[in-house]
């Protein structure tokens, strides 16, 4: 081995008798050892001004509304307003507004189940029929009388339906009793006046003339009397 080894980085090497090497270099070379023992450093990337995009929260089921919501059916105001149809004195008042037609259905499906429970009739198409020809009638009745925002044929619907809840109720006691006879007879024209009474009440307060109360009652009166028909026939 040549003792005096060149190498291209211009750094050459002496030996001595113990074997021991000694690094030495030029007079030029002025890069220092403690540059080759320090660890190479990465690169790190500069730091970027992009902001993750927000995440969209997604709600879990228990965090939906309930599906009735959803379809717009309220329970409570449909439950207020049975309420003031049960009311004979007319001190609960009236509720405007908000008209809604899933209480008069229901209350129409319940009348039909129960004159097939009480007399096995069978009358689904009949009581519809007759719901919506007798909710057109009133609503010309009334639009020729007045020209309220609130007299519209949704808000005719609503009121007829709810005040047909005593009608419902007398149904509901055919089931139980017979009332073809002359008690029965009472009972229905009790039902009649009864949801007459709510039904003019609520389309008074609609135009707001009280002096037509008894003028509104009695075209109602005929449309509970036409209900009461399949009950006691």
């Amino acid at each position: 081995m040549n003792p005096n080894q060149y190498y291209p980085d211009n750094s050459y090497f002496v030996s001595d008798d113990n074997l021991n090497f000694h690094s030495g270099s030029y007079a030029n070379y002025d890069q220092s050892f403690d540059t080759y023992s320090q660890p190479a450093q990465l690169n790190q990337p500069a730091a970027s001004s992009w902001q993750p995009a927000p995440t969209t929260n997604f709600t879990g089921e228990e965090d939906e509304p309930p599906l009735l919501e959803e379809l717009g059916i309220d329970l409570n105001k449909i439950i207020i307003r049975l309420m003031h149809s049960l009311d004979p004195t007319g001190k609960c008042g009236v509720v405007l507004g908000d008209y809604d037609v899933i209480g008069p259905i229901a209350l129409y499906l319940t009348y039909t189940s129960l004159l097939l429970l009480a007399g096995g009739k069978l009358m689904f198409s009949y009581i519809y029929g007759l719901a919506v020809l007798t909710s057109v009638c009133m609503y010309g009745l009334l639009w020729a009388m007045t020209d309220s925002s609130e007299v519209t044929l949704t808000s005719t619907f609503s009121v007829l339906g709810y005040s047909f809840t005593p009608v419902v109720l007398v149904a509901l006691l055919a089931v139980f009793v017979n009332l073809k006879n002359i008690f029965g007879a009472i009972i229905v024209l009790a039902a009649v006046v009864w949801s007459s009474m709510n039904a003019a009440r609520v389309f008074v307060a609609m135009f707001g003339n009280s002096d037509q109360k008894y003028l509104m009652a009695y075209p109602c009166a005929i449309i509970c009397g036409l209900y009461t028909l399949f009950i006691l026939y």
